[in-house]
């Protein structure tokens, strides 16, 4: 009688336990299977890739370019995107572009200083090869500082690395 009420009273207590366990882990949020800010950059990024030279003169804004990890290399997906700023450019001389380099979480903060430099200025100099005056044309570099998702998987980390680019009609004198 012992053993069987022993018996009884050791499966009640595992069965509360596997019962409380399952509640707890059932409490704990988690992370969508799709971290919205990178489903919002991909469909903005689409948008922008296929604006005409005069939209993107007029919206001012322009797609991100992603990187390749540890890469300064520009992306071949992007020359046609940098071909078409180079002529928006050339044709409106009141425009300015901002380059905003930016990387991943891995790394030293004075590589990936280095590194989001690198990538904004490869941009920059494409575009002077193109005939854009140079003086036209400022880079910031970030680091890991700006991220758009904390999220570490490998779309996250390339959801980072990218260099931002902004048209402004503002003087430099003026602001920077």
């Amino acid at each position: 009688m012992k053993l069987k009420t022993l018996f009884l009273l050791t499966i009640t207590l595992v069965l509360g336990a596997c019962a409380s366990q399952q509640r707890e882990e059932e409490e704990i949020p988690r992370m969508p299977a799709e971290d919205p800010n990178i489903v919002a950059l991909d469909t903005a990024n689409y948008k922008l890739y296929n604006q005409t030279p005069a939209q993107m003169a007029r919206s001012l804004k322009l797609p991100s370019i992603h990187y390749d990890f540890d890469s300064i290399r520009t992306p071949e997906y992007a020359y046609p995107l940098l071909d078409k700023v180079a002529l928006v450019m050339k044709e409106y001389e009141s425009l300015h572009l901002i380059l905003q380099g930016n990387c991943d979480s891995l790394g030293t903060d004075e590589y990936n200083y280095w590194l989001s430099g690198a990538r904004a200025a490869a941009i920059k100099s494409y575009l002077v090869s193109r005939g854009v005056n140079a003086e036209r044309i400022r880079i910031h570099a970030y680091g890991n500082t700006r991220p758009i998702t904390l999220d570490q998987s490998p779309e996250g980390r390339l959801a980072n690395r990218r260099v931002d680019m902004q048209f402004t009609v503002r003087q430099w004198k003026s602001i920077y």
